[in-house]
C-alpha cells in the first residue's frame, strides 16, 4: 500500500452516471408536478385535448408543440414552488421541455385514449 492511496481523493468513475440520474430525477419531479397541477389542466390540457380530437391529420411535432405552453407554465410554477435560483432557461433547457411534452402526450395517450384520428396505434 502506498500513502497516496490513503490520502488522495477517490476517483469518481461514475460521475457522468450520477449526473444523468440527477437530471432524470429532476425531469421526473417536474413531470409529476405538472400532472398533479389542477390549474394547468383547466387552463391548458382541456383545450389541447379538444384540438387533438378535432385534428384530421397532423404530425407528432405539431401535437407536441400544443403541450409546450402547458410545460412552460408548469416550469414557472415549479421554479417558484421550489424557490429555485438562477436563470430559468438554464434550469429548464429546450430539450428538457420538449421531452416533457412528449412524455405528457404519451401519458395521456396511454391513460385517456388521446390519439389523433389518423394515427396508427
Amino acid at each position: 500500500m502506498f500513502l497516496k492511496e490513503f490520502f488522495s481523493k477517490p476517483i469518481d468513475i461514475d460521475h457522468n452516471q450520477k449526473n444523468k440520474n440527477q437530471m432524470q430525477n429532476f425531469d421526473d419531479d417536474l413531470f409529476w408536478f405538472i400532472l398533479d397541477n389542477d390549474r394547468l389542466h383547466k387552463e391548458h390540457f382541456f383545450p389541447i385535448s379538444k384540438k387533438i380530437k378535432s385534428l384530421d391529420e397532423c404530425g407528432d411535432r405539431q401535437i407536441y408543440e400544443l403541450f409546450m405552453p402547458m410545460v412552460v407554465d408548469g416550469c414557472k410554477n415549479f421554479y417558484e414552488d421550489k424557490k429555485m435560483s438562477g436563470r430559468m432557461n438554464k434550469k429548464f433547457p429546450q430539450e428538457m421541455r420538449e421531452g416533457i411534452c412528449k412524455r405528457l402526450y404519451d401519458h395521456y395517450c396511454e391513460n385517456y385514449g388521446l390519439r389523433n384520428k389518423n394515427e396508427n396505434l
